[in-house]
């Protein structure tokens, strides 16, 4: 972790839990592993005042303990993981009001889970009036079926490290010594049980029933000859013994999935991005956190069935001019009226020919292929029931429409925003992640890089990036610039953390005249600074929040009362509702500098 997380970490738990427990934060942040007699020497706090504070940190595990077995010691480390996602309360309760509107009681649910950090369903239930107690249920029903919330393991309180080296012990002793096999492939094998267990251990909450069981209910129908009787059927609602908390990774893929439909609407267009942003929400119920390598693949009837019928397919497209040349006589002119038809009937001629052709001319990347005709007959014989399906329920325009905006998501060279794998269903579409998420942070750091230094530093990253490593001559010559103007670019661009310099010399001696000088660019490590210089920005924004808080200490001290808390109309005066309106509004700038950084780390870390 680095120093700025551990600024960041602490300003955090210092604003929403107090001094104390940050100060038991920051003492495990700067000693690392302690047990409670050393925690407490390091922080000068009485174990009493140590030991109420571990409580709430290990509720919301913003601090994870271990006990080896055999050992009464138990040890507390820091989660800084879960101390970050503080700064994500806000975007997790807007995530939930956007996406289940009608579950007024949603909020409600996730504000408790980031104060509490875990709850029981019973014991949220019964603390509920008895009007909504059905209401809060159906509410924590939905939101476990939509995996924003989880079900919570008791090895989630523990260090994963310790998890796993416990597991490899457990294996390792199970595997007996024999003279034949070393100790080094009876590790090797332990290793590999380890992993496949610890793997399974991690992925437990996968399970789209997690959290949920099936209950009997009765509904009532209308029997034409019995009148009214009743009919059982079984239903998913919370499990009242499980114990629920928030889910990071979802709440990432439902992020990730904005991030990329609002660059879709700025690479394409407004209408494929909402064609786009249907396609992820067809995946999203299979897709369980971000970093993953299992690919997800939808057909264009799963997209045509649950597109939104207010999107208007047909508005982004324009129809091409007809290619026909009007054949004109050489002895009269046509009339006004001939003149038209012979218009009109070109038209439908090229409309229909579009009709007829569909879109199995463009290929995936966007280009005519002439000979997809002789592949089209035999997908045509695959496909035959979905050909029916689409005939009888479906517009065929609509279906072409569709299969337009599925196009250009495919055939962008720059961002592969979608691939085409299969003819099955209309068509089979998947998502690189791995490939767009790189593609992404490109689009993202090339912007970065533009704005701080300008147009001419971003092509020259560019032109490195495709060559790999050159030197200034070649690059000046590819850029078409003087070899002076560009260099305190790339020294700009150096002290940033974009580029970085390799010398290849000529000979032994290592003579500066004699050395090549490479510029090149690392990826990896551009990200990685790019995303520490974020968290130092948001820190500081953070920091400068709290410092005009500290300034008025009057004021905020009069906030805090009871009467001026719910009346701050009439309990202040005019002088200090000016004031406060003034600190709120530096208080909404700061954070919503700091909401786009968050977005910025999210995409060169988490995704």
């Amino acid at each position: 972790m680095s120093q700025f997380e551990e600024e960041l970490a602490i300003l955090l738990l210092r604003d929403f839990y107090g001094d104390i427990v940050a100060n038991v934060v920051d003492t495990l942040l700067k000693h690392g592993r302690l047990s409670l007699t050393l925690l407490s020497k390091y922080s000068k706090l009485s174990s009493i005042t140590v030991q109420r504070a571990l409580v709430s940190l290990i509720q919301n595990r913003f601090v994870l303990y271990w006990a080896d077995d055999g050992i009464d010691t138990v040890t507390y480390l820091a989660n800084s993981k879960s101390v970050f996602n503080i700064i994500r309360s806000g975007m997790f309760i807007n995530c939930v009001v956007d996406r289940f509107p009608e579950y007024s009681g949603a909020p409600d649910v996730i504000k408790n889970l980031l104060l509490y950090g875990h709850i029981r369903a019973s014991d949220y239930l019964a603390a509920q009036p008895a009007s909504q107690i059905e209401t809060v249920r159906s509410t924590l029903t939905i939101l476990l079926e939509s995996k924003l919330l989880t079900t919570l393991g008791k090895h989630e309180f523990h260090p994963e490290s310790d998890v796993y080296r416990r597991i490899f012990q457990k294996r390792l002793a199970m595997i007996p010594r024999n003279k034949t096999v070393s100790e080094a492939k009876r590790e090797a094998a332990a290793h590999e049980e380890a992993n496949t267990e610890f793997n399974q251990l991690l992925r437990e909450h996968d399970d789209l029933s997690d959290g949920l069981i099936f209950k009997a209910q009765t509904i009532q129908t209308n029997n034409s000859r019995r009148g009214y009787s009743g009919e059982t059927k079984s239903i998913r609602t919370v499990d009242d013994a499980a114990v629920l908390t928030l889910n990071y990774d979802k709440f990432l893929v439902v992020m990730r999935a904005q991030i990329l439909v609002k660059l879709a609407a700025r690479k394409i267009g407004n209408v494929t991005a909402a064609v786009y942003a249907q396609i992820l929400d067809c995946m999203e119920p299979k897709i369980f956190r971000c970093k993953t390598s299992e690919s997800v693949v939808v057909t264009t009837l799963e997209v045509l069935r649950k597109l939104d019928p207010e999107i208007e397919l047909a508005s982004a497209i324009v129809a091409p001019s007809s290619q026909k040349k009007r054949s004109r006589s050489n002895s009269s002119r046509p009339s006004k009226r001939q003149k038209h038809n012979r218009n009109t009937s070109e038209e439908e001629d090229g409309m229909s020919d579009i009709s007829n052709k569909g879109f199995k001319s463009i290929s995936v990347n966007g280009l005519r292929d002439d000979n997809d005709d002789e592949g089209d007959d035999d997908d045509d014989d695959d496909d035959d029931d979905d050909d029916d399906e689409v005939g009888n329920g479906y517009n065929d325009s609509k279906m072409r429409n569709l299969n337009f905006h599925l196009s250009l998501l495919s055939s962008s060279p720059s961002m592969p925003f979608l691939r085409h794998v299969g003819n099955k269903g209309g068509g089979e579409w998947a998502i690189d992640f791995e490939n767009l998420t790189k593609a992404v942070r490109e689009y993202e750091y090339d912007r970065l890089v533009s704005q701080k230094y300008g147009d001419i530093a971003c092509r020259l990253l560019r032109i490195i990036r495709d060559k790999g490593r050159i030197d200034e001559k070649q690059l000046a010559q590819i850029a078409l610039l003087p070899p002076k103007d560009i260099r305190a670019h790339l020294t700009g661009l150096h002290e940033f953390g974009c580029l970085d310099l390799q010398e290849v010399p000529k000979g032994a001696d290592r003579a500066p005249s004699r050395t090549y000088y490479l510029w090149y660019h690392k990826p990896k490590i551009a990200y990685s600074l790019a995303t520490q210089a974020f968290i130092k920005t948001m820190a500081r924004s953070y920091n400068r929040m709290q410092e005009e808080r500290n300034r008025r200490p009057g004021l905020m001290n009069k906030l805090k009362r009871v009467d001026v808390r719910n009346n701050e109309a009439t309990a202040l005066t005019a002088a200090e509702r000016e004031e406060l309106r003034r600190v709120r509004g530096i208080e909404e700038k700061l954070l919503t500098q700091v909401m786009r950084l968050d977005k910025l780390v999210m995409i060169f870390r988490d995704f």
